[in-house]
């Protein structure tokens, strides 16, 4: 655990410490995540994963179901509190998107092994996909309505990376070998953007964050203790044992996404609620994620 978090906290506090001696410009950052690293990340990794789609799938089942399940809870609770439309984006994005990438691959390393890690990669694959056009909806929606929050997923180049990808994967198409490391380093970049992002979007709320702890609970609650629940719900129900099922419950209870504070800067979505919900759910994750792992043993 400490060799998988420490590194996250050492970079935010990078992040922090930046913006406490200079102003920086937010805006900029998001979107040179959102459009130049993003799609590179997810282009490089589609055109280049060994996993085969039968190895995949009862992860992609899994992901795409305990979203579902969450989507429905959140629904519910929205209707119950009678939350604005922007609250209930808001608890919708914070509570549902789990930062599988910069955490659940190296605690899936440390944990089991490199067919962890690879089990993993399948999963953020597609939780990538389900960020890219579900999470980019909710996160843009208040800016005029579902149909300008459609055109604003369409907008996105990340939809067409993937797509480019997975065309040339089934035609058997490749890339020139000299482009394959600037695609590799160009995507991976975003691990550390966004963290530092992170860090600049928590020193600019530094004043303020303590006006939005109270309504980070309920999200912060169902990312780490009820998504974990429902998966394990669903394992049980599919008959899904082995690797397959851990590495699934583990990145389940990851906290919430970085990328999910870079979408909300983006689209101007209350971003230091979001950015106290990612801080507040990744410290709160060195207990529940500890205590999973004796859970689930070697």
């Amino acid at each position: 655990m400490i060799t998988a978090i420490i590194p996250i906290i050492l970079t935010v506090g990078l992040g922090f410490l930046l913006e406490c001696r200079r102003t920086m410009d937010v805006r900029a950052i998001s979107s040179i995540s959102i459009y130049i690293l993003l799609p590179s990340l997810i282009f490089h990794s589609l055109l280049t994963t060994e996993l085969t789609l039968r190895e995949a799938l009862p992860l992609i089942a899994l992901l795409f179901l305990t979203t579902l399940a969450l989507w429905l809870f959140t629904k519910a609770y929205s209707r119950l509190r009678r939350l604005p439309r922007d609250d209930e984006s808001v608890f919708f994005l914070t509570a549902i998107f789990m930062n599988a990438g910069n955490m659940g691959m190296p605690v899936a390393l440390y944990a089991f092994g490199d067919r962890g890690l690879d089990l993993a990669i399948i999963w953020i694959l597609g939780l990538n996909i389900l960020m890219n056009t579900v999470g980019v909806y909710y996160a843009s929606r208040h800016r005029g309505g579902a149909r300008q929050a459609i055109r604003t997923v369409f907008s996105l180049p990340s939809i067409y990376a993937a797509a480019a990808a997975l065309a040339m994967r089934g035609l058997h198409l490749t890339i020139p070998d000299f482009l394959m490391p600037a695609l590799y380093l160009i995507g991976r970049s975003l691990i550390p953007i966004v963290q530092l992002l992170l860090g600049i979007q928590l020193a600019k709320a530094r004043s303020q964050v303590g006006s939005h702890l109270a309504a980070v609970i309920a999200p912060n609650f169902t990312r780490l203790i009820i998504g974990p629940a429902v998966t394990f719900a669903l394992i049980s129900l599919l008959g899904i044992g082995g690797l397959t099922a851990k590495v699934a419950l583990l990145l389940a209870a990851m906290p919430t996404a970085v990328n999910i504070a870079v979408y909300c800067t983006e689209f101007g979505l209350q971003p230091r609620r979001v950015a106290t919900a990612v801080f507040t759910s990744t410290l709160a994750s060195f207990f529940t994620l500890s205590a999973l792992l004796l859970l689930l043993g070697p």
